[in-house]
């Protein structure tokens, strides 16, 4: 990659992690509290083991690349023409299909917290339309923008984190006794933790990054991951502690109930506003990866060889028009998906993680075997 459109492992790990935001703070910790109740502050500690694991498996798959690859073209070179093609393809879709979503669920986060009188295709259409740009330029502006974004949006939650500390009732989260703890609801617990965490890895591994230094890329990527999960942990105890496993269990968004019921030194005015829009970088990087990553794979199936770097954004060469088709499949998809709340709980606890933890720990699983296999890893 030329290195004028080059980044650093750091500077993907942030990306990683501010993606990884957006689905974490919708879903936790009110997953792990229907499951396991008071325990639910464990589950992100629980989830470690397997997801340092799954880390390293990510490390190697990818350690596997070579110069100027990501997944897709590395899946490419692994499975053949056209095996590949038709891989790179169930890639699109999944991924449109989850752009789709995360427009729709962040649609109905603006709907429930500030505006209560308005339409989701209006935010819908907005949020596809600035991460349609976002997909148009190259994956280093991305990357940028994410590393100015994240110290921001961690210092935010470590500051509402701080002040809840206050609020929290430590009956509410212990004891833990064994009967929290049954293996099952534990299981359970830190497959949502799996979910929010994996979802972010692997997009990240759809950019074509600098290639691994074998001393030292394998632990920061680890370390990465355990601060994330004591990140979670943070946030379980808060919410839990504060609200209790039952309340925290039937609440839409824990977190940004939080917030709502967060007034700063008994002066300041409700900051729900300004963490909910704050919350439209998560989304908007996010969707804008996920669209980036779904025309890639597309081009590549289609037999082009797409770019990572920057190019003009009406430019339609090469291919690049499937960037426009990706986003308005994902704006329609978005409008089309959970038309009701039922629907959108439905899609959000139950569809979007089940096809989540396939595509992690199944197809991207099956995919290192057959590398193995055909002896190209």
């Amino acid at each position: 990659m030329n290195a004028k459109h080059s980044y650093g492992r750091r500077q993907l790990l942030a990306l990683a992690a501010v993606i990884f935001l957006s689905p974490a703070l919708r879903l936790f910790p009110a997953g792990p509290a229907r499951v396991l109740g008071r325990a639910a502050w464990i589950s992100p500690l629980a989830a470690a083991p397997l997801l340092l694991l799954y880390g390293w498996f990510l490390f190697k798959l990818m350690a596997a690349r070579r110069e100027g690859e990501g997944l897709a073209d590395l899946s490419l070179r692994i499975l053949g023409e056209k095996p590949g093609r038709a891989v790179l393809c169930l890639f699109s879709v999944w991924l449109l299909l989850y752009a789709g979503f995360v427009l729709r669920s962040g649609a109905d986060r603006f709907i429930t917290t500030i505006y209560p009188l308005s339409a989701p295709p209006f935010f819908t259409l907005c949020m596809g339309a600035a991460a349609l740009v976002g997909a148009l330029g190259s994956c280093r502006s991305l990357v940028r923008v994410a590393k100015l974004v994240l110290p921001i949006v961690l210092g935010v939650i470590v500051l509402i984190l701080f002040f809840s500390l206050f609020g929290v009732d430590k009956s509410n989260l212990l004891p833990v006794t064994r009967q929290d703890l049954a293996p099952v609801p534990l299981l359970q617990g830190s497959l949502s933790v799996a979910d929010v965490i994996s979802v972010a890895l692997y997009l990240t591994c759809f950019l074509a990054g600098p290639m691994p230094k074998k001393e030292d890329r394998l632990p920061s990527f680890l370390l990465w991951l355990g601060l994330i999960c004591l990140l979670l942990t943070a946030v379980s105890v808060a919410v839990v502690g504060s609200f209790g496993a039952e309340l925290t269990a039937r609440l839409t968004r824990p977190f940004f109930s939080l917030v709502r019921n967060l007034v700063f030194f008994s002066s300041l005015g409700r900051i729900e506003a300004l963490v909910v829009a704050l919350w439209v970088f998560p989304d908007f990087l996010l969707v804008s990866l996920l669209l980036f990553a779904a025309q890639y794979c597309l081009r590549l199936a289609a037999g082009y060889r797409p770019s990572y770097q920057a190019q003009r954004r009406l430019d339609f060469s090469g291919g690049r028009w499937t960037i426009w088709l990706c986003g308005a499949a994902a704006i329609l998809c978005g409008l089309l998906i959970a038309r009701d709340p039922a629907s959108l709980s439905f899609w959000s606890e139950t569809l979007i993680p089940l096809l989540n933890l396939s595509f992690a720990f199944l197809l991207l699983p099956l995919l290192w075997a057959a590398g193995r296999l055909r002896k190209r890893l």
